[in-house]
């Protein structure tokens, strides 16, 4: 399979964020008109809506890592890459329609009682272990590994270990364990090592490797130390009233290292800022909030607040504005029509919708203490979803026809 072949895949990845917006559009304008009759329960489209960005981002990471990977290792893809990648989007885009009805509940199919979600939950997670699988088989043995490479290796590392968390939740339920505590220490072990640890460090590999390997081989750059430091971090995802002073204390000191580490690699990005594309540049603003919440975690009470009352901005900071900002932008710079006048109204779009919910969540956390009612903020954000909705379909023209020549000129 030629790497010039994922263009087809950074279209599949972009009409799975489409759908996947457009369920968190109907989602945003739920919460504040209500949710149509007939058009199912908010938790359960929640789900659908979740499962949906993950498999955005997964496929189109997997779309990049593949297309570098032959001129960092000097070796060919291995032969499974086109079914794994075919499987993970068919169960990827499954995921949206298995959730929906009743999420993690069983539905009606004939004589039988099927939780579709979970099953397809678990066969796009079987396609996850595919990947890893032959990306271990193709970088065995490398001798010289770029930082790209070794950034790749631990954020599979971490994928994997976030893959067992996630597995392990129908294990529970097999095994009927109903401890609170060991339920959100591996629901978090997946969600918060995903976004915070696979997620950044894949992203991280693939702009190096955008950059090229002699950018990146000027001066030290962390990947093993900001993969061991991160490890701890999920913990302060989970409910305050679970942790104990030691695990917040060790957690919430991991982190304050993670974000130092993660300064050393934007400061570099931003001294190279001109060879990236513009929307990677944009999506840095969700890394430098991340970076300010660590040091203000050092707070207990600034922590066990932020917890419950800004969860869903501290996601959207990093799925939407950091993680597929930089994706989308790295997808057009290696594989889209990046000269198309579509581009530049889609980028425009994409910063103007985000920025506008990135700041309405974030409002909405301090809502008790301002003069406008929170649900003035949801509906900014209702709207603003259709935006980004809107700049996503915008995208899709940019990688079609699937065989075009693609440019590779930062955008």
């Amino acid at each position: 399979m030629r790497p010039s072949s994922f263009r087809k895949y950074a279209f599949l990845a972009i009409l799975i964020l489409v759908l996947a917006g457009s369920t968190g559009s109907l989602l945003r304008f739920a919460l504040v008109y209500g949710m149509p009759p007939g058009w199912g329960e908010i938790r359960n489209v929640v789900h659908a809506h979740s499962h949906t960005m993950f498999g955005w981002t997964v496929l189109a990471l997997m779309a990049l890592i593949w297309h570098f990977l032959p001129d960092l290792t000097g070796r060919d893809l291995p032969r499974g890459v086109r079914w794994q990648m075919a499987a993970t989007f068919l169960f990827s885009l499954l995921q949206l329609p298995a959730f929906w009805p009743n999420g993690y509940q069983s539905t009606q199919i004939g004589p039988a009682q099927l939780p579709l979600g979970a099953i397809s939950a678990g066969f796009a997670g079987l396609t996850w272990f595919w990947f890893m699988g032959l990306y271990v088989w193709m970088v065995h043995g490398v001798n010289q590994r770029p930082l790209a490479l070794r950034l790749w290796n631990w954020a599979v590392l971490l994928l994997f270990i976030a893959s067992l968390g996630a597995m392990a939740e129908p294990g529970l339920l097999v095994a009927g364990v109903e401890n609170p505590f060991v339920k959100h220490l591996f629901l978090h072990l997946f969600l918060d090592l995903f976004t915070t640890g696979w997620l950044l460090l894949a992203i991280f590999g693939a702009l190096w490797a955008h950059l090229g390997p002699e950018k990146a081989s000027e001066g030290w750059l962390p990947a093993a130390s900001l993969a061991l430091f991160i490890l701890p971090t999920f913990l302060l995802g989970m409910p305050p009233d679970m942790l104990t002073p030691g695990l917040f204390w060790l957690a919430v000191l991991a982190n304050l290292v993670v974000a130092a580490l993660v300064t050393v690699h934007l400061v570099r990005f931003w001294r190279r800022r001109e060879a990236l594309p513009r929307l990677v540049r944009f999506g840095m603003l969700g890394l430098v909030v991340q970076v300010g919440a660590a040091v203000m975690m050092l707070s207990p009470q600034v922590w066990t607040w932020g917890v419950g009352a800004l969860r869903i901005y501290y996601l959207h900071d990093l799925l939407l504005l950091w993680a597929s900002s930089a994706i989308l932008g790295l997808l057009i710079a290696r594989f889209g029509n990046s000269a198309s006048p579509w581009q530049r109204w889609m980028a425009g779009l994409w910063m103007t919708g985000v920025g506008l919910m990135w700041l309405a969540l974030l409002a909405g956390g301090f809502a008790p203490w301002l003069p406008v009612s929170g649900r003035t903020f949801l509906a900014i954000a209702a709207w603003s979803s259709v935006i980004i909705v809107l700049a996503a379909i915008l995208a899709l023209p940019l990688f079609w026809p699937w065989r075009a020549k693609s440019g590779s000129a930062a955008s």
